[in-house]
């Protein structure tokens, strides 16, 4: 599958990753919802055609997913809309998704952890645990992660939903983040060698509404 090598190490960089690896679809969209904005960094890079929501952060509106959904907005109101490491926290994944489906005009962007990447999978055999966002925390979280899949769970599943949906995948990759140091750059020239799917962190997938 196609990968993306592009490192970021935050949430800010993610939004900048966004308005970067989409500017052509951002640039021809009328206005774009950022489901999970967090401090609303895609519209101070992009500007004020972004509307960003988030239950915490500095959104413009301020919307709990998994008791309201989208129900503030219309159908069909946002041509691109922007929805990144959000569904995985919630257990309403589906009907969400439904939702981001509603309220699109045109495209959707989704990205999705790898949960079964090589090095996590490592780290669970290594240390016989978990992790932060899958095990039994000493104390109640304030968030962790409801589903674990991997790439290829991922892939199928919106194959089977674009084709559902009357959608169509624009594009769709792997991210491999990771730094600029030695032993980031070592990992990614064995990736790209071995051409190692599994050694991702996170599925990218662009989709389009038929016309």
């Amino acid at each position: 599958m196609q990968k993306n090598f592009d490192f970021f190490n935050n949430r800010e960089g993610r939004a900048a990753f966004i308005a970067k690896t989409f500017y052509k679809e951002i640039a021809e969209s009328k206005n774009v919802l950022d489901v999970g904005c967090d401090i609303n960094t895609l519209k101070k890079i992009v500007g004020e055609k972004v509307t960003g929501i988030d239950l915490y952060g500095k959104p413009d509106y301020k919307v709990d997913l998994e008791k309201d959904g989208l129900s503030i907005f219309k159908d069909r109101e946002f041509d691109f809309v922007v929805c990144t490491e959000v569904l995985e926290h919630l257990e309403g994944f589906y009907e969400v998704l439904d939702e981001l489906v509603r309220v699109s005009n045109h495209f959707i962007l989704i990205s999705l952890p790898n949960c079964l990447n090589i090095f996590t999978q490592w780290d669970m055999f290594r240390y016989h645990q978990a992790g932060k966002f899958y095990g039994l925390p000493l104390e109640k979280p304030m968030d962790r992660h409801r589903w674990f899949f991997g790439y290829r769970d991922i892939d199928l599943f919106f194959q089977h939903y674009c084709k559902k949906n009357n959608y169509e995948i624009v594009t769709k990759f792997l991210h491999c983040n990771y730094s600029n140091t030695l032993k980031g750059n070592l990992v990614r020239t064995t990736i790209k060698v071995f051409n190692i799917d599994n050694a991702s962190q996170s599925y990218w997938i662009l989709i389009s509404k038929k016309i």
